[in-house]
C-alpha cells in the first residue's frame, strides 16, 4: 500500500512541477544517479506495445491479482523479498489505475 501511495504522490508531484517538453525536463535528486524525468509512455516497459492501452489495463490488473494471490497463498518469504514484491505490486497497481482512469 505504501508503494502505491508513493507511486501516485511522485506522479502528482512531477505533473504539477514539470512541463511536458521535448527534450524532456529532468530534475536530479542525486546527480548522476537518480533523476526525475517527465515523459509519457502509453505502452509497457520501454514503450513496447504503445497504443495497446486496452489490453495493458487488463494485464496490469492480472499481474496485480497474481501477486496478491502469491502473497496470500504462496510460501512464506523473507522481508527483502516481501519488500521487492511490494514495490512491484505498488507499481503494477499504480500503472493499472492510471490506465483505467485515462
Amino acid at each position: 500500500m505504501i508503494s502505491l501511495v508513493l507511486d501516485h504522490l511522485t506522479k502528482f508531484w512531477v505533473v504539477q512541477n514539470f512541463e511536458l517538453a521535448v527534450p524532456p525536463q529532468t530534475q536530479p535528486l542525486w546527480s548522476g544517479v537518480f533523476h526525475f524525468t517527465y515523459v509519457v509512455n502509453t505502452g509497457a516497459a520501454f514503450s513496447l506495445f504503445s497504443g495497446g492501452a486496452i489490453w495493458l489495463r487488463w494485464l496490469s490488473l492480472g499481474v496485480s491479482v497474481g501477486l496478491m494471490v502469491l502473497a496470500w497463498f504462496g510460501p512464506r518469504i523473507n522481508r527483502w523479498e516481501q519488500a521487492g514484491y511490494g514495490l512491484i505490486l505498488g507499481g503494477a497497481l499504480g500503472n493499472g489505475i492510471d490506465r483505467f482512469i485515462s
